[in-house]
């Protein structure tokens, strides 16, 4: 206390221990100037103790209190309060306020925290009174809401209409349960739609605090993700595993809706071919333009898929009836033939579709899936760029088909495919001028078996491979028994499949069998079908054709004239023998067309350089009048039946000029 006349009255020890102040001096009763000029010297409360004491000796007699604290050299705060007596003396009391001041500076440090972990992390922090559904909100709220405090209906108006529901029933679930958390699309302050996370605990029966987070970025990525699991890279459609889901949820609506689903299968007819002549990248560009004239045929709630390679899928997951798919498919069929233009090129594809429909079909998506894949290959199997709508009997086929492919590859490995033989004769000498080996099953509880019951196996490529090696190893043991018997046995031909001239190495494979048999060429040939030449099978054909015929091999064109190859394969391929089908033999001799064909297609072969065998020859007549067109030989009942191999032997050694075999 400082009296007025400016002297120190009272110090009491606390005050000399919290200042540091000289006990000596103060117990001397030094004047205020006195304690002024020590406290100056030591740097102590100079300028705060003259200010005072200038308002003690002229600011008048009345109370006024200073509060200020000021930091000590040694860390500690002290606040300082100074009462101005009526007598013109003054009263200075010091506080050591340290322990408060960290407090409210770790108070004021996580305040400032949580503002900017809130505003880093887009949070908004908020508390929810349930009777007068008012809301307290963090600052940051404006930046993030676009509102701040205020009524509860403010965040609800901005939620999307259909997740509005979603916030009422997760306040309700957080005041009954304690906690919980929702996710709702909300319109942001840009007017853009976001995502919002919610997180709220309950504080007591009507209060909610909680926080609200932008997730706009995880529900991206998610988003991507799901994209990237679900899409296909090259066409954006949706991949198998999206359209197996998609699948079964139209099935399942439609169970419930009664309406119509239609499923349909595509395939690019020779997409192959585009890729092996111009490259993938073309490849690319024309499988994304067959997506995109995909999806204009489709409404929202379709779905079109790539299932991969150059298949697709169609879902049409809401249509009055079977016969609606079936127009939207022959729609798509003509649309995808529409050429589009790449470099300067037109490019060009034919689609093949397989179709079925819910529930005229099966209700099951994975028998629907092999309903509409029977139909596709019906589709390619009737000469593709078409679509087929599927049939029970279609089923009945295809199972049948099964059933035989497992059969065949039984009874391959038992060994029970064999070559019987029938002669061709010549038309002129009536001697035997070569064989044609025919494939006959020996199956252990049908008997013998011809083409007619498992010749649909020759197009599946593995089981064709494996039963023409078998054939062709067997037929060339069976001429290397008789050669070495000193039977002139001529050239024995093996029928070749089309699934078989698509392999590469069959060339190869053949030479080496008759090298390991030591079979001179000049006694082997293969008969090809004019299929052979077309397609994707162009160049592998050549190629077989080609190294066979250097080597020796006679190549016979079987079943000429009833296919669709030009006079101009006959140039470029190295065709030795024309083969007359037995179409334009049957009606020979009363029907002058085709005795015309015949002699048209004798006189093409001899201008050519090639031999000629009419084929199907039942009747003397018949074989008279082909030996009056020219035709070189003939095969057919007439002459003999096909015969086991065992009974070759005997049937050229017992053979007539005559054209007839010794009884």
């Amino acid at each position: 206390m400082v009296d007025a006349n400016g002297y120190v009255a009272v110090c009491n020890q606390r005050a000399i221990d919290l200042l540091g102040l000289p006990p000596d001096l103060m117990r001397s009763n030094p004047s205020f100037e006195a304690v002024k000029r020590w406290q100056m010297e030591q740097g102590e409360f100079g300028t705060v103790t003259e200010d005072l004491l200038r308002a003690i000796k002229y600011e008048g007699i009345h109370v006024e209190i200073l509060d200020y604290d000021r930091q000590r050299p040694d860390g500690t705060v002290l606040e300082v309060r100074t009462n101005r007596l009526p007598n013109g003396g003054m009263v200075r009391t010091f506080t050591d306020i340290t322990t408060r001041k960290a407090a409210e500076n770790a108070i004021r440090v996580s305040e400032e925290r949580l503002r900017l972990a809130l505003q880093a992390s887009r949070m908004a922090a908020w508390e929810l009174d349930l009777e007068t559904q008012w809301v307290d909100r963090s600052e940051n709220s404006m930046v993030l809401l676009g509102i701040s405090s205020g009524p509860a209906g403010d965040f609800i108006n901005r939620v999307h209409p259909d997740d509005r529901e979603i916030v009422t029933a997760f306040w309700s679930a957080v005041r009954s349960e304690g906690s919980g958390a929702a996710e709702v699309r909300y319109h942001s302050p840009d007017g853009s739609q976001t995502w919002l996370a919610l997180r709220a605990e309950r504080k007591d029966d009507n209060r909610l605090i909680g926080l609200t987070f932008d997730i706009a970025d995880r529900k991206a990525a998610e988003e991507a993700i799901w994209r990237t699991a679900n899409h296909d890279p090259l066409t954006g459609l949706a991949n198998r595993a999206l359209f197996q889901a998609r699948l079964n949820e139209a099935l399942t609506n439609a169970g419930i809706s009664g309406a119509s689903v239609g499923l349909l299968l595509l395939d690019l007819d020779d997409f192959k071919d585009v890729n092996d002549t111009l490259g993938h990248a073309v490849g690319d560009l024309l499988l994304q333009e067959a997506a995109l004239r995909l999806r204009s045929f489709v409404g929202e709630g379709d779905t079109v898929a790539r299932l991969g390679g150059d298949e697709f899928a169609i879902i049409l997951a809401d249509i009055s009836a079977g016969s609606e798919a079936t127009a939207l498919a022959t729609e798509i069929v003509d649309a995808l033939c529409a050429p589009f233009q790449h470099e300067g090129r037109a490019l060009s594809t034919t689609v093949s579709i397989g179709l079925a429909t819910f529930p005229e079909h099966h209700r099951d998506p994975v028998e629907l899936m092999k309903d509409a894949d029977i139909a596709l290959y019906r589709a390619k199997e009737q000469g593709r760029s078409q679509a087929v709508a599927y049939t029970s009997a279609a089923r009945e086929t295809m199972e049948h088909r099964v059933t035989i492919a497992h059969d065949v590859r039984e009874g391959l490995a038992a060994q029970q495919f064999v070559p019987y033989y029938q002669p061709k004769v010549s038309l002129v000498t009536g001697r035997i001028v070569g064989f044609e080996a025919l494939a006959r099953w020996n199956h252990p509880t049908k008997g013998l078996l011809t083409p007619a019951y498992f010749g649909s196996m020759f197009a599946e490529q593995a089981i064709s491979i494996a039963l023409g090696e078998q054939m062709i190893r067997q037929v060339a043991v069976d001429v290397r028994s008789w050669l070495n018997q000193g039977l002139e046995c001529g050239r024995v031909a093996v029928n070749l499949s089309s699934a078989e001239i698509s392999d590469p190495r069959l060339a190869d494979r053949i030479i080496r069998i008759l090298e390991d048999t030591r079979v001179p060429s000049a006694h082997f040939e293969v008969e090809v079908t004019e299929t052979a030449f077309l397609g994707r099978r162009t160049a592998t054909a050549s190629s077989i054709l080609n190294k066979l015929h250097e080597a020796g091999v006679s190549i016979a064109l079987d079943d000429f004239g009833t296919g669709f190859a030009s006079l101009l394969h006959l140039k470029q391929f190295p065709v030795d023998h024309i083969k007359i089908d037995q179409s334009f033999v049957r009606n020979l001799i009363s029907d002058d067309s085709d005795a015309a064909i015949v002699a048209a297609i004798v006189s093409l072969g001899h201008a050519m350089g090639m031999h000629t065998t009419a084929e199907g020859v039942e009747s003397p007549q018949q074989a008279a009048r082909l030996r009056e067109a020219g035709c070189d030989s003939a095969q057919g009942y007439f002459y003999a039946k096909p015969l086991r191999g065992e009974m070759v032997p005997k049937t050229i050694q017992s053979w007539f000029p005559t054209g007839k075999p010794e009884l």
